[in-house]
């Protein structure tokens, strides 16, 4: 018996697996809690707002100081603090839907977060790391990079340095053609075709300032980092040139699973609803995925799909991952695939940044409707049409022919979708046999161990 690729590996991966421990385990000493987690500030906060039900949310590697700040909240304000152990999605968005299972009125989010718009209407405090900066090797990093420059910089501040703003902006009082923000500023417009110099070493979250906001020049200072200077960001090209590939396997699909990875971004509803109407529009199949936290596990057991187009936040790594069977895309993939009329987008993992004000128009999805043209795909080598067949629903008078009626029920003809995949796999699943098998009384098994059972001595 040959047992499919995807199910069967080698098991001396098992041993030589290197299992990525980037992020270390925090255990803040005790007389650091207060600061760290600002506990007089949460105090205030909570008391100001009279909140009953407050929720703290952690990342897994600070969870370790869960504990201790929840006792000194409760302790301060006489009343019950919940912990969230686990988030639904992203551990940097807040958890809007863990916080509901006990009606709470207010979440404290603590660590890393994405700046992704909030789809919830609870209200949020976020604390930020708290990491220490060489002020004296900023300035001097600064100083040689752009000493002899006339333009205008922008210092932006990410999460952890937070804290060092006033501490800069005092050191660099005599710059004047230098400005200084923290990442979480009301308005980053300003951000946009200007240079920027981000403090901070998460290359993700620059690829996304790049991405987002075009800047003009980008750079960054990376504190952890020996190398004490200024770098130029340099785009990598396989983050663009992957878009190309991954658009290709979109027009070579037939169906298409539809992910929902976060329901704390906002506007995901809009973003899935208009995925599904492009899907549509263009003749294909698609079904809609809520599985949690999408894993490699729980997206194998849809072997019929082709592509699968994950609604998340922009911070998730779940786009570069190569241990999924098939490929998985961004909402931005699938309007430049299906629909003609986006071919101005720029690309973004924020799908906050490209997606319209309004609804997909009608004439935007008859336009999707009438494309007929046959290429070539890039991938396969043969020629495809732009446009599978029509999978809206229709009568069954009209369609009768594409309906198979048997004993069990009905089952789809149409081998392309997920019926008709089912229709050709060997195996089914198990079958109840329904009216032609008896029903037994259980009756006592075979006791023992496999090495041999009592009857077989």
């Amino acid at each position: 018996m040959t047992v499919p690729l995807q199910f069967s590996t080698n098991e001396s991966n098992a041993f030589e697996k290197k299992i990525d421990n980037s992020t270390e385990i925090l255990h803040t000493s005790q007389e650091n809690i207060d600061f760290v987690y600002e506990i007089d500030r949460c105090t205030k906060w909570i008391r100001s707002n009279n909140f009953q039900k407050v929720c703290l949310q952690f990342p897994d590697f600070l969870l370790p100081d869960s504990t201790e700040v929840a006792q000194r909240l409760q302790l301060a304000l006489n009343q019950t603090i919940y912990v969230m152990g686990d988030t639904a999605y992203e551990s940097c968005c807040v958890d809007y839907i863990a916080a509901a299972h006990v009606n709470a009125d207010a979440i404290i989010h603590y660590g890393p977060v994405c700046f992704s718009k909030p789809s919830g209407s609870i209200p949020s405090l976020r604390i930020y790391e708290k990491k220490s900066l060489d002020l004296n090797c900023v300035k001097e990093a600064y100083v040689n990079s752009f000493s002899d420059s006339d333009e205008t910089f922008i210092l932006l501040l990410d999460t952890p340095y937070i804290l060092h703003l006033d501490a800069l902006q005092e050191l660099f009082k005599d710059h004047n053609n230098l400005k200084i923000y923290p990442i979480d500023a009301d308005d980053l417009k300003v951000l946009c075709s200007c240079n920027i110099v981000v403090i901070g070493e998460n290359r993700r979250k620059i690829m996304n300032l790049n991405l987002s906001f075009k800047p003009k020049k980008l750079y960054y200072y990376d504190p952890k980092s020996d190398l004490k200077s200024i770098i130029n960001y340099e785009q990598d090209m396989k983050v663009l040139k992957r878009r190309y590939f991954l658009i290709e396997k979109i027009k070579d699909s037939n169906t298409i699973g539809i992910v929902i990875g976060t329901l704390a971004v906002k506007n995901y509803l809009r973003i899935i609803n208009r995925v599904k109407k492009i899907i549509q529009a263009s003749g294909r199949k698609y079904y809609v995925i809520s599985v949690g936290k999408p894993t490699v596990a729980k997206l194998a057991n849809f072997l019929e799909l082709d592509v699968y187009v994950v609604i998340t936040c922009a911070m998730n790594e779940i786009y570069e991952s190569s241990d999924y069977y098939k490929p998985i895309v961004t909402p931005f993939d699938i309007e430049l695939a299906l629909n003609p009329q986006t071919n101005d987008l720029s690309f973004s993992y924020d799908y906050n940044f490209y997606l319209p004000d309004g609804d997909i128009s009608e004439c935007d999805l008859e336009n999707i409707k009438k494309m007929d043209e046959n290429d070539v795909s890039l991938i396969t080598g043969k020629v495809r049409c732009s446009k599978v067949e029509e999978t809206t629903e229709r009568s069954e008078s009209v369609h009768a022919k594409e309906i198979a009626l048997r004993a069990d029920g009905t089952l789809a003809v149409n081998t392309t979708f997920g019926a008709g995949f089912l229709q050709e796999r060997s195996w089914k699943g198990l079958e109840q046999n329904l009216g032609v098998e008896v029903p037994e009384l259980a009756t006592e098994g075979r006791r023992g161990i496999a090495q041999g059972y009592q009857n077989e001595k």
